[in-house]
């Protein structure tokens, strides 16, 4: 079976390196000069990697949500570092972005290292068994999204760039860094958490920093902050938007200078560690609100990390709930088991709360039932829906059932900004009846206008 590879570029000599480097892999490569040509050039082939100019995607990203794209690794190109449209393209489900002229001996890695994975893909015979999970690290599922965010971890853990990981609550975000604490060559050397919204605002800086005996009322010994405990590891910032405006401006002189003073103390202390933030609201809304500064932001996310929610994991709920449950029958030696309607619903249920919502469930039913475990014992906690500002939708009783489901489609397109693939999933409905739908408003719109 052919591998194949995109190359999207208008720059000629960079095409023709980048297409010789590809071939030489082993991919089927195509070059294109036109953003305009690659649906079509779609809809005969799905490529396992996909080169774009990001001057040339930037206004088109939406087509990385395109079901081809699902198992495909995209590189992104440009002249120039923009954050912000780097940034967006990274978040549609770019891997890496590389400034022109890039390292080409980095990149011909990058290369050899898709296309071998390619080959063990089509080596590999998948289990179909929802309860037989893939696993990486701390980290378990065999969705889609967990075998892209699973290839990204294993890229970024060897290398000593500051992540920042985005995720709803429940989803693991902790596990993440855990995970990429066990996967770098700080494996051995300490892994520090801490929630910057769960300690006092007044203790934070000394928390981090440490201070010295007599620096403020209390201190009655020298104490060493979570920087100093890391030092040779890494540091879990957990909900970094918690932590004081104020004390964002110290920290980022920590991460760009590699020393910190403790409190009450003149002498710098140089420290090595690799910094894990996390985050459960989005970087953009949390600047907005003064929650975090543009400047550490973009210090603390040299490589951005959105964890998927569960609700977007497909049969991986079905999966995780059967391992959490084996998990307390070895504990507990029991053998109880759900019966085909539980795991029905286990699959049905949005599961707001992600993955700590659903443990929680399934260890209530357990101790709730004896053997079998029934439908009506998985409950969901009354977690609503997370918001997103703008999320009422206003429909009128004189609108039809057709332009009631139009305005919604277009509600959650502008709630997923754009992305297709979530906004079906968000709606319950598949990929190719959200085209269908917006193809015949298009061609509605058109004759209206004609």
């Amino acid at each position: 079976m052919t591998s194949h590879c995109l190359i999207v570029d208008l720059d000629n000599s960079h095409t023709q390196a980048l297409s010789a480097l590809t071939r030489k892999a082993g991919f089927d490569t195509t070059v294109l000069s036109d953003i305009s040509m690659v649906e079509q050039w779609l809809q005969s082939h799905e490529p396992s990697l996909a080169i774009f100019d990001l001057n040339l995607i930037n206004d088109r990203l939406e087509l990385f949500d395109l079901p081809n794209f699902d198992h495909c690794e995209i590189l992104i190109m440009a002249k120039e570092d923009n954050p912000e449209r780097v940034h967006k393209a990274i978040k549609r489900g770019a891997g890496y972005f590389f400034c022109k002229p890039y390292s080409e001996d980095f990149l011909t890695g990058l290369v050899e290292d898709c296309w071998a994975e390619v080959s063990a893909s089509k080596q590999s015979t998948p289990d179909s068994a929802p309860n037989a999970l893939d696993q990486f690290g701390m980290l378990r599922g065999s969705s889609k999204p967990m075998l892209k965010l699973y290839r990204n971890l294993r890229k970024i853990a060897a290398s000593t760039a500051s992540v920042l990981v985005i995720g709803e609550s429940g989803t693991g975000k902790e596990l993440v860094a855990q995970t990429l604490h066990q996967q770098s060559d700080r494996f051995d050397q300490p892994f520090v958490a801490v929630n910057c919204g769960a300690v006092s605002a007044s203790l934070i800086e000394s928390q981090l920093f440490g201070h010295e005996k007599g620096s403020f009322s209390g201190a009655s010994s020298q104490h060493k902050g979570y920087f100093e405990c890391a030092d040779g590891g890494t540091l879990f910032l957990d909900e970094i938007t918690e932590m004081p405006i104020d004390l964002q401006v110290k920290l980022l002189r920590v991460l760009e200078t590699g020393t910190l003073r403790r409190l009450g103390s003149e002498q710098d202390i140089a420290v090595d560690v690799r910094i894990v933030a996390a985050t459960n609201r989005q970087p953009e809304e949390a600047i907005n609100d003064e929650k975090l500064r543009e400047d550490l932001y973009y210090r603390v996310a040299q490589v951005p990390i959105w964890l998927p929610p569960l609700r977007e994991r497909g049969t991986d709920r079905v999966g995780l709930a059967q391992h959490f449950l084996n998990l307390l029958n070895e504990r507990d030696e029991k053998s109880q088991f759900f019966t085909e309607e539980a795991l029905a619903k286990i699959d049905q249920l949005p599961w707001y709360g992600n993955v700590r919502a659903l443990q929680s469930a399934v260890e209530r039913a357990a101790l709730l039932s004896e053997g079998s475990i029934a439908a009506d014992a998985i409950i969901e906690d009354s977690v609503s829906e997370p918001k997103v500002e703008g999320d009422f939708l206003r429909v009128s009783v004189d609108d039809t059932l057709e332009e009631s489901e139009r305005k919604l489609i277009f509600a959650a397109l502008e709630a997923n900004e754009g992305n297709k693939k979530s906004t079906a999933e968000n709606l319950g409905i598949s990929l190719k009846t959200l085209y269908n739908r917006l193809n015949e408003y298009e061609q509605g719109g058109d004759a209206a206008n004609g």
